[in-house]
């Protein structure tokens, strides 16, 4: 494969990713912002995959905290960052994007890709790019070290919405040789609203809260944080996302369908469905609280529903009430902070407005 590709990321997703494409035969140009999260895999000279229980070495041709350098002359961009990170990330891109190039979000949350694009173009860059953002992160993955990284599943299909969504299928045949797993959204709107990653985080950690802080002994995170009647809050948040989609024309699967459709898993509830997937059994929970699953997805996924859901009339009591709970315990404001119909530039629209923008990027 004669591909230049740059990762943006080196977390849990973004060493998987960097490896994965280098097994592929790939140009890979690893970048991240924070120094540290390199050292390990300069030092190594590659990223070691674990994978089916067999450890490969691969090494990156470019490691650098560059972004300059990173993204020159590449086809591809794929940004595997909390998505808290995203405006930052899109500053950094701005002054170097170039034509032709297609950014990926890995994944966007909710309307990740409308900030992305929102912030390059307020910060200059003028140049013909899309945005993409996934669904949710194609890997169920953990770092077990500096340089060393193991993938313990793949989903099966993945959704991807373009921003805007009328160049979709370009960016599909840029992806499809590298992760067949991605499939076609309506648009961002849907990936936004098919957002997993709301319903199965933030709730889960208020609802262990006390066992995050005071038990030293680990929990497995899907298994032993989500039980029976964890799963009956997060089955009814469920709900009112799908509300909200609805309210948009937008077809989303429920957790339960997600669940089926992206894992090697079977059950009648979504507990059961969550207790018999393989993949989860080696996901451990927090040490603390102040993990992602709170301060990236209460205002980055749970936030814009909420708000979406405020412009359709679609009541979100459950998602308001977790919203609200997390920034008291956390003393922070999320929803001024996250993706707010304000700071996402959809204030004062109408449901028909804010289709028109995420299908033709214009307002």
């Amino acid at each position: 494969m004669e591909s230049r590709i740059a990762v943006i990321g080196a977390g849990n997703g973004g060493t998987a990713i960097a490896a994965h494409l280098t097994r592929l035969g790939a140009e890979v140009r690893l970048c991240d912002l924070f120094p540290s999260y390199l050292e390990g895999i300069i030092a190594e000279g590659g990223i070691t995959l674990t994978e089916n229980g067999t450890s490969v070495k691969y090494p990156v041709s470019m490691v650098t905290t560059e972004v300059a350098k990173a993204i020159a002359g590449v086809h591809l961009v794929m940004v595997v960052t909390p998505s808290f990170t995203h405006k930052m990330i899109a500053e950094a891109c701005a002054p170097y994007l170039e034509d032709g190039q297609t950014v990926v979000l890995n994944p966007g949350r909710t309307a990740g890709a409308v900030d992305f694009f929102n912030t390059i173009r307020k910060n200059g860059c003028k140049a013909d790019v899309v945005i993409a953002e996934a669904q949710t992160l194609v890997y169920a993955c953990r770092k077990t070290g500096p340089a060393s990284v193991e993938i313990f599943g793949t989903k099966k299909q993945v959704a991807l919405g373009v921003f805007p969504a009328s160049r979709t299928a370009e960016v599909l045949k840029v992806l499809d040789p590298l992760y067949p797993q991605f499939v076609p959204a309506a648009n961002c709107l849907e990936t936004s609203l098919s957002n997993i990653g709301a319903l199965f985080h933030p709730t889960p950690v208020l609802l262990n809260i006390g066992r995050i802080e005071s038990d030293p002994n680990d929990f497995r995170y899907y298994i032993d944080g989500i039980s029976p009647s964890v799963a009956r809050l997060i089955h009814n948040i469920d709900l009112e996302r799908l509300a909200v989609a609805k309210a948009y024309g937008v077809t989303v699967e429920t957790a339960e369908e997600w669940m089926l459709q992206s894992y090697e898993t079977h059950g009648d509830s979504l507990y059961e469905l969550i207790q018999n997937n393989e993949a989860y059994h080696g996901i451990k929970g927090p040490h603390t609280i102040d993990v992602r699953y709170v301060t990236e997805d209460a205002p980055m996924s749970l936030v814009p529903i909420s708000e979406l859901g405020h412009i359709a009339g679609v009541p979100t009591p459950n998602i308001d009430a977790v919203i609200r709970l997390a920034s008291t315990i956390y003393e922070r404001d999320f929803r001024a902070e996250g993706r707010s119909a304000k700071n996402l530039g959809l204030e004062g629209m109408t449901v028909a407005e804010v289709l028109h923008f995420f299908e033709n990027g214009e307002k």
